[in-house]
């Protein structure tokens, strides 16, 4: 009987073979000729399969970016680099496809980079996005985060004072970690009126950065096998921390969030009464949202969209800028003598946010910072929900997936020459390049948290440069540069991170204060 069960699954699988090779053949042909994306120019492969994603940004380890530009330059500035998406690299037409006035859908492949979570980042249609984020909008509106400066200057006060426990002793300061334990503490004050405290860990050991690039590693391979996210959360804990270790602080932080929402709305976490500022989870809960938009899980998963977003970008322009600022004594001189003749520096309480925005060359070297850091390095697809899109001589379908990426007009050569160098200057009295500062984004789905992230920028720079010298310590561009882009860049597996030595000082800046 066994043996007639085996010789019956083998006539079947024979069976099945021609059968799966006239449905792929059929697949293929229809991709290639009558799919309505046919008419596109751009690699067959790609036209054909997902496999030719896949290779990319799996097997070479999110090099897709980096790659599609290598498509445009052969295949001009439209094309076609999935079966069913298109991608365009014109910094013109990036106001067209993020257009505020528009309704765009995000593409659904994408949402299952996370495992289709009920963020609003992750979030597919227009309309629900626009109601999740509705009443989390003006907690990031210019007002909230001018009343919020406080909150950062206290925190990149402490990071100052642990700085100046470098200087003392001559140890060697890694920035990388000394930047995301500070917008750490800040986001998570800000979202539950309780910080992580991160700035006060010798070294700044305990952060998620090991964490994050399992997650959005994983992410890479969860846009091509959706499933793994799902199972990730039906297995025990136990089992996928034997597995993969280093996520241990991301599960410990997905626990941890959904406990701080829960005590918010149990009324056990009352902390924001004791502070100055209101708080975005208290904020949220009693909003006017549906109470089924209120729930743990949804909540949950808000949370850990606005702490990851609201550290990892902005730590990584600070990583850009100490570089750079280092690397060049001239940029550091420039920058220093800036700020000691605004007389900002001589007061904490001084340091506001737009005054310190109306400073030229402190501006140039934000600017640069963020442009050079990239922020998102992948690709962003949109649907245009209304209307045909056009380019060119090109009509896009209605619901076509169109996408475009930041990388490939922040490093545009014809709009930012020689666009691996740090020029601050290049933002002096040319304000026709604020058009393509795209790091964060335009249109409805612009990021959330621009303006508290330009307020941690400017506070930070300006205090922590204007207070210390330094200069690098085996520190080279490669340690800042993106070799790998996984939703954010990332440099070189092998980096240690922007790593300095704290000078003695510079006259009577030289000290925290």
């Amino acid at each position: 009987m066994n043996s007639d069960f085996w010789s019956s699954s083998l006539k079947l699988l024979v069976a099945f073979i021609p059968v799966l090779i006239v449905y792929i053949t059929c697949l293929y042909t229809y991709r290639l000729f009558f799919h309505p994306l046919a008419k596109f120019p751009g690699p067959k492969l790609a036209a054909i399969s997902n496999w030719y994603e896949f290779y990319y940004d799996v097997i070479q380890q999110g090099d897709f970016t980096r790659h599609i530009q290598e498509l445009h330059k052969k295949y001009g500035p439209i094309i076609r680099i999935t079966p069913s998406e298109l991608h365009i690299d014109d910094p013109n037409y990036y106001d067209t496809l993020y257009e505020r006035a528009g309704r765009r859908d995000k593409y659904s492949y994408f949402s299952g980079r996370f495992g289709y979570a009920s963020d609003s980042f992750s979030t597919i249609q227009h309309d629900l996005h626009r109601m999740r984020r509705k009443p989390i909008s003006p907690m990031f509106s210019d007002k909230r985060i001018s009343e919020f400066q406080s909150v950062i200057r206290a925190k990149v006060d402490t990071l100052c004072e642990k700085i100046g426990e470098y200087q003392k002793d001559g140890r060697i300061l890694e920035f990388n970690s000394a930047w995301m334990a500070l917008t750490t503490d800040i986001i998570t004050e800000y979202a539950f009126a309780r910080s992580y405290g991160q700035l006060e860990v010798p070294d700044f050991k305990d952060t998620l950065h090991e964490a994050l690039i399992a997650i959005y590693t994983v992410g890479h391979f969860a846009l091509h096998f959706p499933m793994v996210f799902p199972i990730l959360d039906m297995l025990p804990d136990w089992f996928v921390l034997k597995v993969q270790p280093v996520l241990q602080p991301v599960v410990g932080l997905r626990y941890d969030l959904a406990r701080k929402v829960k005590e918010i709305r149990d009324g056990i976490n009352e902390g924001h009464k004791a502070v100055t500022h209101p708080t975005i989870f208290h904020e949220l809960l009693n909003s006017d949202l549906p109470e089924s938009e209120k729930s743990d899980t949804r909540l949950g998963d808000e949370a850990q969209l606005i702490v990851a977003a609201g550290l990892i970008t902005t730590s990584r322009a600070l990583s850009v800028a100490s570089y750079h600022i280092t690397a060049n004594p001239s940029v550091a001189s420039k920058l220093r003598k800036e700020i000691e003749a605004s007389g900002m520096n001589d007061d904490l309480s001084k340091l506001d946010w737009h005054k310190l925005e109306n400073l030229p060359y402190l501006h140039g070297c934000v600017r640069e910072a963020v442009r050079l850091a990239h922020g998102i390095s992948t690709r962003n697809p949109r649907l245009a929900l209304d209307t045909e899109l056009r380019y060119g001589d090109y009509v896009i379908a209605r619901n076509t997936p169109v996408s475009m990426t930041n990388v490939d007009i922040l490093m545009n050569e014809d709009i930012f020459p020689d666009p691996r160098e740090f020029r601050p200057e290049r933002w002096t009295g040319h304000p026709e390049l604020d058009k393509y500062f795209v790091p964060f984004g335009k249109g409805t789905r612009q990021c959330l948290g621009l303006n508290l992230a330009q307020a941690e920028l400017y506070i930070t720079i300006a205090k922590v440069f204007s207070t210390f010298e330094f200069e690098l310590f085996e520190t080279d561009v490669s340690d800042v540069e993106m070799a790998h882009a996984y939703l954010v860049p990332y440099p070189k597996w092998d980096t240690k991170g922007v790593r300095v030595r704290v000078k003695d000082g510079h006259g009577s800046s030289g000290k925290a204060g």
